[in-house]
């Protein structure tokens, strides 16, 4: 029987918070609040898509 669940993902690279920062040029601290804390506004919802669109694949 197959498990159609998807793979679990491998964690990203060392820096990638930096990296993100940079891209939505934000702090390293906007960065981590929407993705750990769920912080909602403008630069919170670049940041997650980004995230999803670098790392998550989709």
């Amino acid at each position: 029987m197959k498990d159609d669940t998807s793979k679990p993902s491998s964690p990203p690279p060392h820096g990638y918070i930096s990296e993100l920062a940079a891209l939505c040029k934000c702090n390293r601290k906007t960065v981590t609040r929407a993705l750990f804390k769920g912080q909602q506004g403008r630069k919170s919802d670049e940041v997650r898509y980004l995230f999803k669109k670098m790392f998550v694949g989709e």
